[in-house]
């Protein structure tokens, strides 16, 4: 039988705490968690990062945390949040608490975190289920398919240069130009680095992925929303063989590809799930934490 408290049923039994290692804020905020998450008997598993800034040695590796609890508490920015939710499977929810600055994916702030702890156990937080991005490496040392939240981004290795992209659609080639980089990225990721490159805000429940040059080199070089069923190509299209880009994912993870390797990106089958109060409302979000002045 599932443990009370307050007359209330716990749908999460076992919890992982995810925390910035550089931040002080945060890793009292993780321990007085597991202190208030022991009292009542549950399960509690930080990962490796959190638990050696802890002092300790117990930590698992967020992979294995996503598979073996019910419920991840991340604690921090947006940043803390995207390193688990792109490893964590759907069935496994996303809870952030916002110790940043933005917070536009946090579900609390972090003086809600401890008061509203028992409204998160029962359930009454709302999923929200939200788009990632398979993105596949066709060729060369880094061949393999990669998953995103917010974005992938192909951008110049060369800072003083620009470089030559091309973009097809599933399949056929629909564009070419030059820029210091082209991105790809879900409604999530709209308000991320699509935003500062000019591209639309998308309402996370749009079926939909925008592509975004960055810095073109001509103005007709404009961001385009698609459907999710579209398979989005991007190549690097330089002659110079020396000239090469990265590929960045969510800003986290990336690497150098080689002159005209094919990226290939659509959005996945499997999406990340995020939990918000019930009374978080997306244009509200957008508001305040874009000063839009109301």
């Amino acid at each position: 039988m599932r443990g009370k408290r307050g007359g209330k049923q716990r749908r999460f039994r076992r919890i992982g705490i995810v925390a910035k290692p550089s931040s002080r804020e945060a890793l009292r905020l993780a321990t007085a968690l597991e202190r208030a998450l022991k009292r009542r008997g549950l399960e509690v598993t930080f990962d490796v990062a959190t638990a050696a800034s802890l002092g300790r040695s117990d930590g698992l590796s967020i992979e294995r945390i996503a598979r073996q609890i019910d419920l991840v508490l991340a604690l921090g920015g947006d940043g803390t949040l995207l390193s688990v939710a792109r490893k964590t499977p759907t069935s496994t929810p996303v809870l952030g608490i916002n110790i940043g600055v933005l917070g536009f994916l946090a579900g609390l702030r972090r003086d809600e975190a401890l008061v509203r702890l028992d409204e998160v156990l029962s359930g009454e937080f709302k999923e929200d289920r939200r788009l990632r991005l398979d993105v596949t490496v066709t060729t060369g040392p880094h061949r393999g398919t990669y998953r995103a939240l917010n974005d992938a981004v192909l951008h110049k290795e060369a800072l003083a240069r620009i470089s030559s992209f091309s973009i097809s659609f599933s399949g056929k080639k629909a564009a070419e130009f030059r820029a210091d980089g082209i991105l790809v990225a879900t409604p999530t990721g709209s308000t991320a680095y699509n935003l500062s490159a000019g591209g639309p805000i998308l309402h996370p429940a749009l079926p939909a992925v925008v592509v975004t040059p960055i810095c073109p080199h001509t103005l007709t070089a404009r961001p385009l929303v698609v459907p999710v069923s579209t398979r989005i190509g991007l190549a690097l299209t330089n002659r110079r063989r020396r000239e090469g880009v990265y590929l960045t994912l969510d800003g986290q993870e990336g690497f150098p590809l080689e002159r005209g390797t094919i990226v290939e990106v659509r959005a996945s089958a499997s999406k990340a799930t995020l939990l918000k109060s019930r009374e978080s409302d997306h244009f509200e979000n957008l508001a305040e934490k874009l000063s839009w002045g109301v």
